[in-house]
C-alpha cells in the first residue's frame, strides 16, 4: 500500500518553530500556506487541535480567528529569530503565497505583521512610521516577506529597489495578488505601485527571479483600482513576458498560410474558465455557435470545460501538458496544424496561459472579448469584441474596437437559475434591506464611504447586506470586520455560499445597489432574476459603464444611473426613502419580464465581422483565400455596430509594418 500523504499540521509547525528548526519550521508553513491557497482560503485538512468549545457549527468564523491566531504567533516567533535565512527559492515561494500570510495576520488580532518588522527597524525615533533597515540581505528579505498589505510603516520603494530590483520587484508582485485590497492602508499601496512600478517592471529581463506564478493577478487586479492609467502595468508585463518566452526559445508561427476545414477557415477560440453554470459560458456561447456559420470553431481549454461547453464548438481538445510552456507549444501546434485565420479568446486575466499567450503570434488576427471587462495593453492583440453600449471611452483601449450591436451577444440564463421566484414586495419596511453583490475584488475604501453617506443622509433605517463572493475560509473575518468598520451593525457580511443561498440573501432585500468603480454583470442579471430595483455608478471603463448598458436594456429609469458619487449616494437615498416609487418599479420589472431582453437578439453580427476583417486583412497583405469562400459582410448602416479605432492604438503606419513582419517573418 501506499503512504497516504500527510495533512500539513499547525502542531508540527509551532514544534519546528520551537526547536529552532527553521527548514522544517518553513516547509511545514509554506505546505500550510499551499493548502490554504489551493482551497480559495478554506482551511480543510490541515491539522490543527481546536478547544471543544468552538465544535459548533454556529462559531465557523471564530474557528478561523483562532486558527490565524495561532499561526500568526508561531510565524512571529519565526520571522522574529534574527538567526532565521530564507533562500532566493524559498523567498520566491513565500511571496507567491504571501496573500495567504497577509489574511492570517489581517484576521486575527495582530492585523498585520509590524510588530515582526520592528525587530529590524534601525529607525531610533519612537512611534515613527518611517522604517530603516541594515543592508544585511537576509534582514531585507524577511522583511519584504513580511511587510504586508495592511502595513501602518512607509517603505521607500525607490531605495528598495537601488538595493534589490528583483526582491522589490517581487514585493510588488506580492502586494498585488489579494483578492481582497478593500481597506485604505491595502488599497492605497496597491494605488501607489500601479503609478510607480510599470516603469521598473518593464526594464527587468525577465520572469525568472520573481513569483511569476502570480502574474495574473498582477495582471487583472489592476482593473480594480480607480486611477484612469491603472492598466499600463500589462504594458509593462507583457514586455517582460515577451522577453521570457523568446529566452525559452518561443518562435511564433507564420501566419501568412491560412487554412479550411470543412470549407471553413478556422478559429482557435482559447478558454479560460468555461461551463454550463460559469458567468463567460452565459455571456460569450451563443455568438460562438453563431460564428460556425462562417468558421471552423475548435475550442480549447482544461478539463473542466462540461459536454454543454465543449458542444459550442465543431471540436475542443483538451490542454495538454505539465508546465506552461508546454501548455503554450501545445496551442501554437494546434494552430500550426490548423493554419489558424482566428485566435479568440472570450475572456483574459483569470489564467496564466492566455496572457502569455496574448504575447505571441499565432494567426493574423487575434482579438479578446471582455469576459474580463478591460484592455490588454498588448500589441498582439488587434481587436476586442464588445457590444456597442457598453463602451464608455474608447481611450480605455489599446485595441481596435469591434462594436457591435447591443443584442450580439445574447446571454444564456444560468444553469442554476430558479425556476420560479417568490418575490417579497414589502410596502412600508421598517427597515429598508439594500442587498450588494459583490466579490470580494469589488469591495473598496471609497464604495464604502458611498454607502456610509447613504446610511447616514436616508431619512429611513438601512440595513446593508453583503452577498459575497470569495469571502470564504480566513477571508471572511477580515472582509467582516473592514464592512463593519464603515457601517458597524446597519450592515451583514455574509460568506460565500451556494448560488440558490445567495439567491435568497438578495430576495430578503428591498433594493440592491452595485459596487464601483468595477460594477456588475451577474450580479445585475440576479437583481433583475428576483424581481429588485437599484443604483449603479456609470464612467469610461467599460467594467463600469457596462451596468449602464444594462439598465438601459432592462428599461429601468435613468435616474438610476449615476456619473458620480454624489448622485450614487442622493438616489440610493431616494430609492430606500421612496417606497411606493420603488415598489412601482419592481413591479414594472416583474410584469414586463425585463430580463427576457438579456436572453433575445441576434448572435451573427461577431461571426460576420471576423470573416469581413480576414477578408480585409488577406487583401491588404497578398494572401489569397483559396478553397474556401469568405462570406462578404453585407454593408453596416448603423454605424455603431461598424468597428472603430481607438484613439489611444498605434498609428497606422506601424500597425502596416508591424504586419509586414509578421507575414513575412512569422514573427512579430
Amino acid at each position: 500500500m501506499t503512504e497516504q500523504k500527510k495533512n500539513p499540521s499547525v502542531e508540527l509547525f509551532e514544534q519546528a518553530v520551537v526547536e529552532k528548526n527553521y527548514e522544517a519550521a518553513c516547509t511545514e508553513l509554506l505546505n500550510i500556506l499551499a493548502k490554504i491557497d489551493g482551497q480559495f482560503g478554506n482551511i480543510t485538512g490541515i491539522d490543527c487541535r481546536m478547544p471543544i468549545q468552538l465544535a459548533n457549527e454556529n462559531l465557523v468564523q471564530d474557528k478561523h480567528v483562532y486558527f490565524c491566531t495561532r499561526m500568526a504567533t508561531a510565524i512571529t516567533a519565526l520571522f522574529s529569530d534574527k538567526a532565521l535565512s530564507v533562500s532566493d527559492s524559498g523567498a520566491q515561494r513565500f511571496f507567491m503565497f504571501q496573500r495567504w500570510l497577509s489574511l492570517i495576520f489581517a484576521s486575527s488580532p495582530y492585523i498585520n505583521a509590524d510588530h515582526i518588522l520592528q525587530v529590524y527597524n534601525q529607525n531610533s525615533e519612537p512611534g515613527s512610521s518611517d522604517i530603516r533597515i541594515d543592508n544585511n540581505p537576509a534582514s531585507l528579505v524577511k522583511f519584504c516577506i513580511m511587510y504586508l498589505p495592511e502595513s501602518n510603516l512607509n517603505v521607500n520603494l525607490d531605495i528598495l529597489w537601488n538595493l534589490n530590483p528583483t526582491l522589490c520587484a517581487s514585493l510588488c508582485f506580492a502586494l498585488q495578488s489579494p483578492r481582497f485590497i478593500g481597506t485604505q492602508a491595502a488599497f492605497s499601496k496597491r494605488n501607489t505601485i500601479l503609478q510607480w512600478f510599470p516603469a521598473r517592471l518593464a526594464t527587468l529581463p525577465d520572469l525568472n527571479n520573481v513569483p511569476s506564478a502570480i502574474s495574473h493577478d498582477v495582471y487583472m487586479h489592476c482593473s480594480y483600482d480607480v486611477a484612469a492609467n491603472k492598466h499600463q502595468v500589462k504594458h509593462a508585463l507583457n514586455q517582460v513576458i515577451r522577453r521570457h518566452i523568446e529566452l525559452l526559445g518561443w518562435q511564433d508561427r507564420d501566419v501568412s498560410r491560412i487554412g479550411n476545414k470543412n470549407g471553413k477557415p478556422v478559429m482557435v477560440v482559447v478558454l479560460e474558465h468555461f461551463h454550463s453554470a460559469h458567468s463567460i459560458y452565459r455571456t460569450h456561447s451563443t455568438s460562438m455557435r453563431a460564428a460556425r456559420e462562417h468558421f471552423y470553431l475548435l475550442g480549447i481549454g482544461g478539463e473542466a470545460v462540461d459536454q454543454l461547453g465543449r458542444d459550442v464548438f465543431d471540436e475542443f481538445r483538451q490542454i495538454q501538458g505539465n508546465s506552461l510552456k508546454d501548455k503554450m507549444e501545445f496551442v501554437r501546434n494546434i494552430c500550426e496544424e490548423f493554419a489558424a485565420a482566428i485566435l479568440y479568446m472570450p475572456s483574459i486575466g483569470m489564467d496564466l496561459l492566455p496572457i502569455f499567450l496574448s504575447n505571441t503570434r499565432l494567426a493574423p488576427i487575434q482579438a479578446i472579448a471582455l469576459g474580463h471587462p478591460a484592455t490588454t495593453h498588448s500589441p498582439y492583440i488587434e481587436y476586442v469584441v464588445v457590444e456597442d453600449d457598453y463602451v464608455g471611452s474608447e481611450d480605455c483601449f489599446s485595441e481596435t474596437l469591434l462594436r457591435l450591436p447591443k443584442d450580439a451577444l445574447p446571454y444564456v440564463p444560468s444553469a442554476l437559475a430558479p425556476k420560479a421566484v417568490n418575490y417579497k414586495l414589502r410596502e412600508n419596511p421598517e427597515v429598508v434591506n439594500i442587498g450588494i453583490a459583490s466579490t470580494t475584488m469589488k469591495l473598496n475604501p471609497y464604495f464604502l464611504e458611498a454607502l456610509k453617506a447613504i446610511r447616514d443622509r436616508a431619512k429611513v433605517k438601512v440595513h446593508f447586506h453583503f452577498a459575497l463572493g470569495q469571502s470564504q475560509g480566513i477571508t471572511h473575518p477580515y472582509v467582516t470586520r473592514f464592512i463593519k468598520s464603515y457601517l458597524g451593525d446597519d450592515a451583514t457580511a455574509h460568506p460565500h455560499t451556494p448560488y440558490h443561498q445567495y439567491l435568497e440573501i438578495l430576495n430578503h432585500c428591498d433594493m440592491m445597489v452595485n459596487p464601483f468603480p468595477f460594477g456588475n454583470t451577474n450580479g445585475i442579471i440576479d437583481m433583475v432574476t428576483l424581481g429588485l430595483v437599484g443604483v449603479c455608478k456609470t464612467g469610461p471603463e467599460v467594467h463600469e459603464h457596462i451596468d449602464e448598458g444594462l439598465f438601459k436594456r432592462l428599461g429601468l429609469p435613468e435616474w438610476l444611473i449615476a456619473k458620480t458619487v454624489d448622485e450614487y449616494v442622493e438616489r440610493a437615498v431616494r430609492l430606500a426613502e421612496n417606497h411606493t416609487e420603488r415598489l412601482a418599479l419592481r413591479l414594472h420589472i416583474i410584469e414586463n419580464n425585463g430580463l427576457q431582453a438579456l436572453f433575445t437578439g441576434d448572435p451573427s453580427p461577431m461571426g460576420r465581422t471576423f470573416s469581413a476583417k480576414l477578408t480585409e486583412w488577406a487583401d491588404k497583405n497578398g494572401v489569397i483565400l483559396a478553397g474556401w469562400p469568405v462570406k462578404k459582410e453585407k454593408k453596416i448602416t448603423d454605424k455603431k455596430s461598424v468597428a472603430s479605432k481607438s484613439t489611444a492604438k498605434k498609428t497606422e503606419t506601424k500597425k502596416t509594418t508591424a504586419t509586414k513582419k509578421r507575414t513575412t517573418n512569422g514573427k512579430a
